[in-house]
């Protein structure tokens, strides 16, 4: 979905507009908790060298080999600060489809685990290296993931592969519950992300979800 600047927006683009901000919010802890720590780290960094200097003097190669820690903790957390860009409308930011599973799975590990969702991913050599505009797909595989989320109810293990050409197949294993794991109360006050709004939002940035019984495959052009 790219609307032109000053054309209003469609019922629809409003629709997926509503879809990717429901889910932004949900991995907004994630983002915000790696955009902190880098700068948490400085900010301990520079309070030990202030104790030191207070106690009396500090070899200068210690005192520069520290001073140059914090400056590569503030540089990692400018390069996140700068990350966020990806996540405008009219990002062109591309990336390889294996970066883009690898980022949409680290920003839900937390959230699929509480819910005894395991997540495989099957190294393939032949996933192609060629980049796709981040946004859209970023937004439709964190859909995806947000709709396992809020469906599945027992334990289960997602195993994605990728199985034709710019296809990637994830399949569904139900894993035996012996009632000892934990899952917290599935009433939440998240927008459920479902087959049509995950249709919706495929649509708009050009991809496809096929839904079987115990997979679903992911496709892009």
């Amino acid at each position: 979905m790219n609307t032109p600047l000053g054309q209003p927006l469609s019922a629809q683009d409003w629709r997926v507009n509503g879809i990717q901000h429901e889910i932004f919010m949900r991995i907004f802890p994630s983002l915000r908790h790696g955009l902190v720590g880098p700068i948490s780290i400085a900010r301990m960094s520079a309070t030990i060298i202030k104790r030191t200097l207070s106690k009396g003097t500090i070899p200068e190669e210690v005192l520069n080999e520290q001073i140059a820690r914090i400056d590569q903790q503030l540089e990692e957390a400018v390069l996140d600060i700068r990350a966020l860009q990806i996540w405008e409308s009219r990002s062109a930011a591309m990336a390889a489809p294996a970066t883009i599973l690898q980022l949409g799975l680290g920003l839900m590990a937390a959230p699929l685990a509480l819910h005894n969702i395991k997540v495989e991913l099957v190294d393939n050599e032949v996933l192609e290296p060629e980049e796709v505009r981040q946004q859209p797909m970023l937004y439709a595989w964190l859909g995806l993931l947000c709709h396992f989320h809020d469906e599945l109810s027992t334990p289960v293990t997602l195993t994605v592969a990728q199985t034709l050409p710019h296809t990637i197949r994830i399949e569904i294993k139900h894993m035996p519950d012996d009632g000892q794991s934990y899952r917290p109360d599935i009433k939440t006050t998240h927008t459920r992300i479902d087959q049509a709004a995950l249709e919706a939002l495929a649509e708009a940035g050009g991809f496809a979800f096929t839904f079987a019984p115990e997979s679903v495959s992911f496709c892009w052009t």
